[in-house]
């Protein structure tokens, strides 16, 4: 799903006051080309699109440019190029879009208070760094306001293996604009069923299979996980979804002897986040992770390792292949079983160590995350889950302290997003926690 910040430039000129004089139509002009190309050079075409300019220098304009506005403007980034201004530049900030506006000078501090104190959305970034931290956030907003997600599970939310997660659906669609369709397992299994003697579905083990390091459960356990990927695959055109999570400790996938690992795993690697046990809050997590920095997220149970070295692991079976961004060339990896029961299948991931991650978690109500940052030191095959991961933080035991008002799956990427984090935290009203 392609999905840009629409930003709408608008330059104003008004209202003589002090020593500060009225620029002429041309130099109106010069400022805003200046500006525009200024602008154009330093957003992200690839996050952003820049409206055309649109230029206001009365109080009867405002009208005029309400209806210039679009449903899909997704911010209003004002400059004042002549005069005071103080009134106008905050009667567009009262039409609706949030405003924003680039520099150092106090005249933004003085509107955007002005508009927050009216209960409205306004933001004063001083520079373009920050000023790209706020569109990715914008970004991650939209993609939520756009997003459906495909739960399939047979029983009711919370699931029975994690219930600390977020259920109450109408809750994300209220507070985050989230859609969501929940469908009985025994649906996908129908799915599935007709998959399994797709020419589709040999393709892509045969691909899968070859370009293994190593496979060491049978040809037969793979086969039938991707036939379950394409079956899950299949569900998200039809039912529209961008992101699914499955119920998947219910009895019927052992019935079936199949597993959804490298279901997910293949899935997060195209840029759909999927997460296991139908925990909606460690999805809404890998969204979020995801969205702002371009790539894939493992999820796993974090659990405390070495107190003293401030050392906490975090195990799953549904590693990412392209950790490092999906445009970039994946690592490799290794596939066995689940849990080494004969069945399934999961991909074990040679990640490299010595990487800065960022892991997070929603809270069951929706209103607050819990974030925290440190160091792969090492990775392991067969701990606990397949893939495990030991990482060094800041404050081990402070961090498992609070995982226990939030639950046990955490979303993980490479790098260090906190401070992209804090600032969506804001655009979400989502309080973020970190340790």
């Amino acid at each position: 799903m392609e999905v840009k910040v629409n930003i709408q430039p608008i330059f104003v000129s008004y209202e003589e006051g002090f020593f500060r004089k009225l620029p002429t139509t041309d130099e109106i002009n010069e400022h805003v080309n200046r500006i525009m190309k200024e602008l154009t050079n330093n957003v992200s075409k690839e996050e952003a699109n820049i409206l055309q300019p649109i230029i206001i220098t009365h109080p009867k304009e405002i009208s005029e440019l309400r209806k210039k506005l679009t449903y899909d403007v997704d911010m209003l980034l004002v400059y004042r190029v002549g005069g005071m201004a103080h009134k106008l530049i905050a009667s567009i900030g009262l039409i609706g879009p949030p405003l924003v506006m680039i520099g150092r000078g106090v005249l933004n501090h003085d509107i955007v208070a002005y508009l927050k104190a009216r209960g409205r959305e306004a933001y004063a970034p001083v520079d373009y760094q920050e000023f790209n931290i706020l569109v990715k956030c914008f970004r991650v907003k939209k993609f939520f306001m756009n997003s459906r997600i495909l739960i399939i599970s047979s029983m009711a939310l919370p699931s029975f293996s994690v219930i600390s997660s977020i259920h109450d659906l109408e809750l994300l669609r209220d507070k985050f604009g989230i859609d969501s369709i929940l469908i009985p397992s025994e649906e996908l299994f129908k799915e599935f069923n007709e998959c399994l003697n797709l020419r589709e579905v040999d393709d892509i083990t045969r691909r899968i299979i070859e370009n293994a390091k190593g496979v060491h459960t049978s040809e037969d356990n793979i086969r039938r996980c991707i036939a379950l990927y394409v079956a899950i695959k299949r569900l998200l055109n039809k039912y529209y979804a961008n992101a699914v999570t499955i119920n998947c400790a219910e009895p019927m996938f052992y019935k079936h002897r199949v597993t959804p690992c490298i279901a997910f795993s293949l899935l997060k690697d195209e840029g759909i986040p999927a997460s296991c046990e139908a925990d909606l809050s460690v999805l809404l997590a890998m969204m979020i992770l995801s969205y702002l920095s371009n790539k894939p997220a493992f999820m796993g149970n974090l659990w405390l390792h070495d107190k003293a070295n401030n050392i906490v692991r975090i195990s799953h079976d549904v590693p990412v292949i392209k950790m490092k961004g999906f445009s970039e060339e994946g690592y490799p990896y290794e596939i066995f079983d689940f849990h080494n029961q004969g069945y399934g299948a999961s991909f074990y991931v040679h990640l490299d160590v010595n990487k800065v991650v960022t892991f997070a978690r929603f809270h069951a109500n929706a209103d607050r995350i819990l974030v925290s940052s440190g160091e792969i030191i090492d990775t392991h095959e067969g701990i606990a889950c397949r893939q495990t991961l030991d990482i060094r933080v800041k404050k081990a035991d402070q961090l498992i302290k609070k995982a226990t008002e939030y639950g046990h799956h955490f979303a993980l990427v490479y790098g260090d997003y906190i401070n992209e984090l804090e600032k969506l935290g804001e655009i979400l009203k989502v309080r973020v926690e970190i340790v």
